[in-house]
């Protein structure tokens, strides 16, 4: 990892824009060998939005219309992301990818009786 970032960090540099609640310092410690190649945005109006906040919002009803930009919100609306119908797809994919690896999962398996019927 170190010599990803000696690659990146040293050859190309960053842009890391200040969060709320974060401390800039201390985020940057760990980067210090290529801070001459780092560039500190500090954030001029507060904007606390998260991935975890927009889930929250759009699985209330609410609008994130003037949270994120248009294009974002189209896309999040046309692959009916962050859903709770989402949420109920995604598990049941998973659910079928467990149930596929797992013979002892399966309906009807009879992998667990040895009897015949």
């Amino acid at each position: 990892m170190h010599r990803q970032l000696d690659h990146i960090l040293g050859k190309y540099g960053t842009f890391i824009i200040e969060r709320a609640g974060s401390d800039m310092d201390h985020a940057t410690e760990a980067l210090a060998r290529w801070r001459h190649n780092i560039f500190l945005v500090p954030q001029l109006i507060q904007n606390d939005v998260s991935s975890t906040k927009v889930r929250l919002f759009l699985r209330r009803g609410l609008s994130v219309r003037y949270l994120l930009p248009t294009p974002v919100v189209d896309y999040i609306e046309q692959h009916d992301l962050y859903t709770e119908d989402a949420s109920i797809h995604e598990r049941k994919d998973k659910d079928k990818d467990r149930t596929k690896d797992d013979p002892y999962r399966r309906a009807g398996s009879s992998a667990t009786s040895s009897s015949p019927a």
